[in-house]
């Protein structure tokens, strides 16, 4: 056999596969169902009555598509015997596939993490815990390569200095640097904080914008705690000093989709008209 030639085998398997789970997504993953379907199909049967009794139009429809595709329905409307046996063929091999795939799935690794305070002594095998969260969220930050974000409810003028060293990347290469989330209340002087921060990066170079949370209702906040660069940190910390340095903190790590969807997020918000851009 060529090299050609092999290669047209091993595209044609692959769209016999391909269509296999086509159809299976069709039976709402039911390999008993699909099984039972494709050990009653005949050469000698017409088309119509490849399509099970209770399909929807457009899983008939869809139906269809996969077996021509797959060459079990031909022209005219004929079925080809020697395809749709290869066909059922992949189909009573399908789960022993499906098997193999979740045989050779890596095993699933842990996404949460917990940070301690500096002081707390931990046992040996839980050293890993003792990295602070000063740590992760400025690992986060100097990350940037694009623009920046902090969003939390929580401020406190111990909790920016925290964070001002973290941000001095995206303040010396001009990125645009955006904190969120706190609001104006009487009781409290977050948002104080937030904007004095926002002044206090400005007069460093950076290029910087405060987004006030307006809430629906007076009780509402923006309870999301955000540390955004190209990579980032989601977890339960506010920017104060308490929670960036004493508390026992949980949190996930964000990879570059959960990043972007972070954006999405922000700039919907937006739009909603939730979080107001400040004059500062």
């Amino acid at each position: 056999m060529s090299l050609g030639e092999t290669a047209a085998v091993r595209g044609d398997a692959q769209t016999l596969v391909a269509c296999a789970y086509g159809v299976l997504d069709l039976f709402n993953g039911s390999e008993a169902e699909l099984l039972a379907w494709s050990q009653g199909l005949q050469a000698d049967s017409s088309a119509d009555v490849l399509v099970p009794d209770w399909f929807l139009g457009g899983a008939a429809g869809a139906l269809m598509r996969h077996l021509t595709e797959a060459g079990v329905l031909a022209k005219g409307g004929l079925i080809d015997a020697y395809r749709l046996a290869e066909f059922q063929q992949i189909i009573e091999l399908l789960p022993h596939f499906r098997l193999e795939e979740v045989r050779r799935r890596p095993a699933p690794r842990a996404q949460v993490v917990f940070t301690v305070p500096p002081d707390v002594t931990l046992p040996v095998e839980a050293a890993h815990l003792q990295r602070s969260l000063a740590t992760r969220v400025f690992e986060a930050l100097v990350s940037a390569t694009e623009r920046t974000l902090l969003a939390s409810p929580f401020w406190s003028d111990a909790g920016v200095d925290n964070l001002a060293d973290g941000l001095m990347r995206s303040v010396e290469l001009g990125l645009p640097i955006t904190l969120a989330g706190a609001k104006e209340d009487d009781g409290r002087d977050d948002y104080e904080v937030m904007v004095r921060f926002a002044k206090r990066l400005r007069d460093l170079g950076g290029d910087v914008r405060a987004l006030r949370y307006v809430p629906p209702k007076p009780s509402s906040i923006f309870h999301a705690k955000l540390v955004v660069g190209s990579l980032g940190y989601l977890g339960s910390a506010n920017f104060t000093g308490a929670g960036l340095g004493q508390h026992v903190e949980a949190g996930l790590p964000l990879s570059e989709i959960d990043v972007e969807r972070i954006w999405w997020l922000v700039d919907l918000l937006q739009k909603a008209d939730l979080l107001r851009e400040e004059r500062i």
